[in-house]
C-alpha cells in the first residue's frame, strides 16, 4: 500500500508552498533577515596600541601629539597602551621617558616581540587601533606630519589616527584603515 506522502507535487503547487513559507517566515521575524553586523564596538572598547622607542627622534617628536590624543580620547572611553619592542629599554627608562614628555601613559616592554608580531608592527612610532573584539580597525602612522625619514611638513594635513578614532566612536566606517608609519625600524 502506497503512502499518501509519496505523491509528487506539481511544480506550480510546490512553488506556491515555497512562497507561502517564505512570506510566513518574513512575517514572524522580519528584523532578523536583514540584521547587519554592528559597525563598531562600544566607545569604551576602543584601544590604541602605540609602538614606541624612547631613543627614536621621530617618536620623541610625536610625544606632544600622543599627549594630546590621550587628553582628547581617554575621556571618551578610549584606552591607550605603549609597547616598547626593543631589547635595551627598561621599565625605569619607560617611566622616565613619560615623565620627561609629561605623557600620562604606562608602557611595557616587548623584547620577545610577541605583541609586535601579533599586530605586524614594523616601525616606531606606529599605532594600531583595536576594537573590543580584537579586530584591527586602523594601523600605521599617527598622521602625515612625517612623509619620509628626516622629512616632515610644517604641520600634518591628514590626521589618520584621529579620523579613525572619530569614526570608530561614531560607528561610522573607517575610510583609511592602513598607512605606512615613518620612523625607526623595529629590529628583530
Amino acid at each position: 500500500m502506497a503512502s499518501h506522502y509519496s505523491k509528487v507535487l506539481e511544480p506550480r503547487t510546490a512553488m506556491r508552498i515555497t512562497w507561502l513559507l517564505l512570506l510566513f517566515t518574513l512575517w514572524l521575524q522580519p528584523s532578523t533577515l536583514w540584521a547587519q553586523e554592528p559597525t563598531h564596538t562600544a566607545p569604551s572598547k576602543l584601544r590604541v596600541l602605540l609602538f614606541l622607542d624612547p631613543e627614536c627622534p621621530i617618536t620623541q617628536s610625536y610625544m606632544r601629539e600622543i599627549r594630546n590624543l590621550i587628553a582628547d580620547y581617554e575621556p571618551k572611553g578610549v584606552t591607550f597602551e605603549a609597547i616598547f619592542p626593543t631589547y635595551t629599554v627598561t621599565d625605569a627608562e619607560i617611566k622616565k621617558f613619560f615623565v620627561k614628555y609629561k605623557v600620562p601613559l604606562k608602557g611595557r616592554t616587548d623584547p620577545a616581540h610577541i605583541t609586535t608580531k601579533r599586530y605586524g608592527a614594523t616601525t616606531m612610532p606606529e599605532v594600531v587601533l583595536v576594537s573590543g573584539i580584537g579586530q584591527t580597525l586602523y594601523q600605521g602612522a599617527i598622521d602625515n606630519w612625517y612623509y619620509a625619514l628626516g622629512k616632515n611638513r610644517p604641520k600634518a594635513t591628514a590626521a589618520y589616527l584621529r579620523n579613525a578614532l572619530e569614526a570608530g566612536l561614531q560607528g561610522a566606517p573607517i575610510l583609511v584603515r592602513k598607512t605606512e608609519a615613518i620612523g625607526c625600524l623595529i629590529n628583530e
